[in-house]
């Protein structure tokens, strides 16, 4: 089972070390330290580009290189990774480590490719070297393996002249200067001129130029032969409000032929990863006003909201350990604003970074707050940790009002139960309640809705009052948003004749069926992507038809067990410490919690 976490967690368990000296086959991995430049003067900037050739399957990687930092100055903000994912980066001294990993079950990159660029800027005269030392790969299989490398760039550092004058400049005789800096394609730094403030300097706006913007992302797509290239835009700063404003024409022309783009924006309180496929699903009436705009904010919560959540966390015996952050997409025209707040089925990530570690990822969770409700509920979130602070990753197909919170909940009679840890993992998330305040009550049998409820609230998705569509649904039951909801996303099915038969017990062969499809949902997959249908349960026929593949695809990934070595029991009815056990595998699955 895949776990999502920095790369330094997972690689240093099993190494195989390959020194690049050694003869290499045809085909075999290598790797570069290349700048844009050989010549800049002091205050210029450089860029390093490490490129990987020939590399299979990466899908995530980690970079150990050092520099001459008496003539260089590294820019961390401005160093990027070229493929969706977490990042980190370290500058020791003269010794940067750079990591990026995929998160979710994605394909790794094959081919020549664009690793990371790495920015500098030139600080005294000289010559000055980077040189590449070691290079960890991963594959998507998470297999990692070590490359002892040797590997140097070198930049020659002029001294900064100034005047345009006879002897300023090049002298009798000598050759052109260098050409300009080129620029990271993957990466749009606003210029001042883009760059809007308001209030009093706590509210800025980035409102970015039509002709940048269509250069660079024209410049982005021909840089990389990856399917999800990423944009990053970096807000300066450390402003209470702040957004990006794009020209949305742009946007879709790009999207046209590049339907993977990625924009990342980088601020102070953290990161917004924004697909720009949501785009599609975005039709609102700007007809063909060119001055249409996408706007992405990511604002500190007011004061007002701040303190109604702190009530609603203090209510329910929860700290809080993070600022409250609200995200929001607004399509702006001539003549309204519109939110966009759903984004179906693609499941958008935010990664806010806190001030301290947070030492069990169990006990803590994103929660949304709902102001107009004051209801709080639980958001799928990822912790991993670095260098003294905790990173939360909070993945969710809807923007609102989000915030990182530690808690702790326990069962009185799950004590020394087989499913303990996973029922009060689920419980301290706000996953799943108990029957009372200290009873879970492990042994009770569970129906088709509280299944269908407990999946709907696993996956963060908002309950809705779209009609379920099933006659035997009634609006006015407590479970009638829950179930409306998951039968908008696909997750569940009736049984016919209009029916869902929500309090019919149920068995385990339908919750796998419900589970899997979730996995779907989540993943942009096939429900019953099973390579056979077949297992190796002695009563594997007593397995309905229809739940055949999703049984063995189930099975096949580890998602389920049998009821004991040798038979599944399809038909036999779940439990609610089952429910829990397989809700959990299941969001550890599609990396949804640690």
């Amino acid at each position: 089972m895949r776990k999502v976490g920095l790369l330094l967690m997972t690689w240093m368990l099993l190494l195989t070390v390959l020194p690049i000296g050694m003869a290499l086959g045809a085909g075999t991995p290598s790797f570069t330290a290349e700048p844009n430049v050989s010549q800049v003067k002091v205050g210029e900037n450089v860029t390093i580009t490490i490129q990987g050739h020939n590399v299979t399957d990466l899908y995530g990687y980690e970079v150990v290189l050092t520099y001459d930092a008496a003539r260089l100055e590294f820019n961390k903000d401005q160093s990027n990774g070229s493929f969706e994912g977490y990042k980190v980066v370290q500058n020791a001294g003269n010794q940067i480590t750079f990591a990026l990993t995929k998160v979710g079950k994605v394909a790794g990159e094959s081919g020549d490719l664009r690793m990371c660029t790495l920015s500098f800027k030139a600080i005294q005269s000289g010559s000055a070297n980077v040189s590449l030392q070691k290079m960890t790969t991963v594959t998507s299989q998470l297999l990692p393996t070590v490359w002892q490398l040797s590997n140097q760039a070198s930049i020659q550092i002029d001294a900064k002249t100034t005047g345009s004058g006879p002897g300023a400049g090049a002298g009798a005789g000598a050759g052109p200067g260098p050409g300009p800096t080129k620029e990271d394609p993957t990466l749009y730094v606003p210029k001042e001129s883009e760059m809007r403030t308001e209030g009093g300097g706590t509210s800025v706006t980035a409102v970015i130029d039509r002709e940048r913007l269509t250069q660079k992302l024209a410049d982005l797509h021909t840089s990389t032969s990856m399917d999800h290239p990423v944009l990053n835009f970096d807000i300066p700063g450390t402003s209470a409000s702040n957004a990006v404003e794009l020209p949305l024409d742009i946007l879709r022309n790009s999207l046209k032929d590049n339907q993977g783009t990625i924009l990342t924006i980088h601020t102070h309180l953290g990161t917004y990863n924004l697909p720009i496929s949501i785009l599609d699903q975005a039709r609102t009436n700007t007809g063909s006003d060119a001055s249409a705009t996408l706007i992405i904010r990511i604002d500190k919560a007011k004061s007002q909201h701040e303190l109604q959540f702190d009530q609603s966390i203090t209510e329910n015996g929860m700290k809080r350990v993070s600022d409250v952050i609200d995200y929001k997409i607004i399509l702006k025209s001539k003549d309204k604003e519109e939110e966009f707040h759903n984004f179906g089925n693609t499941f958008v990530t935010r990664v806010v970074q806190l001030d301290s570690v947070i030492q069990d990822p169990s006990k803590a969770t994103a929660v949304v707050y709902d102001p107009i409700t004051g209801e709080m509920q639980f958001v799928p979130s990822v912790f991993t940790t670095k260098n003294g602070k905790t990173e939360a990753t909070i993945i969710r197909n809807t923007n609102s009002m989000y915030a990182i919170v530690q808690n702790k909940k326990s069962f009185d009679d799950m004590i020394g139960h087989w499913a303990q840890k996973d029922v009060e993992d689920l419980a301290s998330k706000m996953i799943i309640n108990g029957t009372t305040d200290h009873t879970y009550t492990p042994e009770m049998q569970v129906t088709r809705a509280q299944f269908a409820a407990l999946l709907v609230r696993g996956l963060g998705l908002q309950a809705e009052t779209t009609p379920s569509g099933f006659t035997d649904v009634a609006a006015t039951q407590w479970y009638a948003s829950e179930v409306g909801t998951a039968a908008k996303y696909g997750l569940v099915e009736g049984v016919g004749e209009g029916r869902f038969n929500p309090d019919q017990l149920i068995t385990r062969e339908q919750m796998v069926v419900m589970m899997m499809k979730a996995t779907g949902l989540v993943q942009g997959t096939s429900a019953s992507n099973a390579a056979s249908t077949n297992t190796s349960f002695a009563d594997q026929d007593l397995v309905s038809d229809y739940a055949r593949s999703a049984v063995a695809n189930a099975v096949g990934k580890g998602l389920v067990q049998g009821k004991t070595e040798t038979t599944f029991a399809p038909q036999n009815v779940a439990t609610r410490a089952e429910a829990a056990v397989i809700i959990k595998r299941v969001l550890q699955y599609v990396n949804l919690i640690n």
